[in-house]
């Protein structure tokens, strides 16, 4: 099928990277996985380097595949900046994938 046969980049979070080389060494054919530096800066703000933007936009009119992991706040937010980025830079599709979706706590719209 058509679906079986598209190729695509690979992002993922940091927790996600074994996954995303796991698939590449599985499937060379239809997935390239692009390493992401996920870092902070000594103020504590995000110091993120997206994979498949050096030396030249590699995304751009391709269809990607973002591996995410939203263990906890603070790298869900990280990822939301990545999402955005990726979905400014002229990709032709954006497939999400949350393996591990964390249960449901103890925040309640009312009591």
């Amino acid at each position: 099928s058509k679906r079986q046969s598209m190729q695509y980049r690979i992002i993922s979070a940091e927790a996600c990277e074994t996954m995303a080389k796991r698939i590449e060494e599985a499937h060379p054919d239809r997935f390239t996985f692009h390493p992401t530096k996920w870092s902070k800066f000594p103020d504590g703000t995000d110091n993120i380097e997206i994979g498949g933007f050096h030396p030249h936009n590699l995304l751009s009119g391709e269809h990607v595949l973002f591996l995410a992991s939203f263990h906890n706040n603070d790298v869900t937010m990280s990822q939301f900046q990545v999402i955005i980025v990726l979905l400014q830079s002229f990709v032709e599709s954006l497939t999400i994938v949350l393996p591990y979706y964390p249960v449901g706590t103890m925040e309640r719209v009312t009591k």
